[in-house]
């Protein structure tokens, strides 16, 4: 029967080979689920290609990689963008997210299909696909948000969306309606992309949209910390055995690298205004241009760094769960003393007080709500290598007398 189905595809033209094949994976998959009562390995998750039918048909009528028509060659670009309207197609005509998630892990469970899942995922925002991005979204979570696949991901969509047509960052800017889960975890891993240190900082377009974001929705940024559907994580277990629910062990979100970049952001701020100060010959115009850019960074992060409050502050208490580690605390404590060293009079310095004053916040309300778990003398111990800062001290001895 399977050499019969290749047989009955290898005799299509393409498209409709494409079309057909997915089907075909899809039958397969079913098929794969009614043997083991629904759970258990599917055919085309794990093993080699081979011996999966659907990830032969994937290989051969998807991405074209293999084909015994002796007339084969490789898809033109506009058959390659073809092929991801079928893709995306597909996908929103699947209603099922179970199904959905099944033949996702088909298709790009391996790493040699990034490329073309970054292309699919960019036109999945443009068409508005919830199918396609909550599987993604999943995947992401599965892989870790800001490990390389995920992070390369993003970077596309930045790319497209806020870097090489500014003009595009509205159609980013609907993301959360789509789906909230890839917002979370598209914001998980631009932190990671830009680690706000050298010429890594993130653009501006995208700070503004994401502190709309978390301005309007302060529960995005938590949307990890709920459990996804784990019928629909199982689907996935053939291939990632048992990081299966990473909700169980640490959960990432994006608070840590949105506070990081709130606190970090006035001491990048002032080191280029420090270089800025020593650079000779610049016109009235230059300067005016270059304080009209300081002073809308400046506020963008206030802005941001409120939505981060009020995003901790949001989590109900009796189901809080732990999003931030004390090693976190101590890591950004220690790019916030390197940035520091930098500045002269650090302790009459209002944009080091600042960033300092953001660092107690976040300590503080991290700590109050069941997001840090941490010991009595961890405060201490964190504020040591800082400069006096009044906001940090009376943290220091509410701790003590606590």
């Amino acid at each position: 029967m399977d050499n019969l189905r290749l047989h009955y595809l290898q005799q299509l033209d393409f498209p409709e080979c494409t079309k057909v094949g997915l089907q075909h994976i899809e039958e397969y998959l079913s098929q794969g689920s009614q043997r083991s009562g629904g759970g258990g390995r599917i055919p085309g998750l794990g093993g080699s290609t081979s011996d999966n039918p659907a990830q032969q048909i994937a290989q051969e009528f998807v991405f074209f990689h293999t084909s015994r028509r002796p007339y084969h060659q490789r898809l033109s670009a506009i058959q390659e963008l073809q092929v991801l309207e079928i893709l995306c197609n597909h996908f929103h005509e699947q209603r099922d997210s179970k199904k959905a998630m099944a033949l996702f892990d088909v298709l790009f469970g391996n790493a040699g299909q990034l490329e073309v899942l970054c292309r699919l995922v960019s036109m999945g925002v443009a068409v508005q696909c919830k199918s396609l991005l909550y599987c993604a979204a999943i995947w992401m979570e599965l892989q870790g948000c800001t490990s390389p696949n995920p992070t390369k991901l993003c970077k596309m969509l930045v790319d497209d969306y806020c870097l090489l047509v500014p003009s595009a960052t509205s159609v980013l800017c609907g993301l959360p309606h789509i789906s909230r889960r890839f917002t979370c975890n598209f914001m998980t891993s631009v932190t990671s992309l830009y680690p706000f240190s050298g010429d890594q900082c993130p653009p501006y377009a995208l700070v503004e949209m994401i502190t709309e974001w978390i301005n309007k929705d302060p529960g995005l940024g938590l949307v990890s910390l709920t459990p996804a559907d784990k019928s629909v994580i199982q689907k996935t277990q053939g291939r990632y055995g048992q990081v299966a629910q990473p909700w169980l062990s640490k959960v990432q979100t994006p608070i840590p690298g949105l506070a990081h970049w709130c606190i970090v952001a006035p001491l990048t701020q002032e080191a280029i205004r420090a270089k800025l100060d020593n650079r000779h010959g610049e016109t009235a115009m230059e300067t005016e241009h270059t304080n009209n850019t300081e002073s809308k960074n400046l506020q963008i992060y206030s802005k941001l760094n409120v939505g981060i409050i009020q995003t901790m502050v949001s989590v109900n208490p009796e189901q809080s769960k732990i999003y931030l580690a004390m090693q976190d605390m101590f890591l950004l404590v220690k790019t916030v003393t390197g940035l520091i060293q930098q500045i002269a009079n650090p302790t009459e310095n209002d944009s080091v007080q600042t960033a300092l004053d953001r660092l107690g916040q976040f300590f503080q309300v991290a700590k109050g709500t069941g997001g840090l778990q941490c010991d009595k003398g961890d405060l201490a111990r964190m504020c040591q290598p800082l400069p006096s800062n009044r906001f940090l001290e009376i943290l220091q001895q509410q701790t003590e007398a606590s």
